[in-house]
Order: structure tokens, then sequence, then C-alpha cells
């Protein structure tokens, strides 16, 4: 396995940052309770399995959560934390 390979396993962080086709949990979302609640019923909630499945030309990502592809802004990924999903 190449170092690239292991670092993309082992990724923590802001979903901006996450690499792509890597499956991924959330850990927790910063924001206001209203907040919180639009990412949950959006199926992005702590515990839930995400991967980015693209990067936009703008900053966003198409996301994969819960059977469904959603497309979040930067504001918005860089308010939610993924780490390694197990």
């Amino acid at each position: 396995m190449n170092d690239s390979a292991t670092a993309a396993v082992s990724f923590e962080g802001s979903l901006l940052q996450a690499p792509v086709r890597t499956p991924l949990t959330v850990r927790r979302a910063d924001g206001s309770p209203e907040f919180r609640r639009r990412l949950a019923a959006l199926g992005v909630r702590r515990g839930a399995r995400v991967h980015v499945v693209h990067r936009t030309t703008g900053g966003g990502r198409i996301v994969s959560v819960a059977g469904a592809r959603i497309a979040l802004g930067r504001d918005v990924l860089e308010r939610i934390h993924v780490g390694q999903a197990g």
C-alpha cells in the first residue's frame, strides 16, 4: 500500500478537505440547532457513512449519503467533521 492510500484511509478533518471516494463517518457538525436539523433531514448526522463523489469548480462537493447524492457548498462542508469509516 502506498503512502497516499494510507493517508486517505486515516483521514480526519472537515468534509471540505476529504479525499474523493473515501468512505468516511460523520463525527460532528458545527452550527445552530436549525442547521444541524437540516443536515439530519438530508441524512448527514453523527455516525452516517458518507463519501465525496465529485468536487465542483466553485468549491462545493457532491456527497453520497444514505443512498442519495447531495450537493453541499463550501461553507456547509467546512462545518461537517468526518473521520475514518469503521
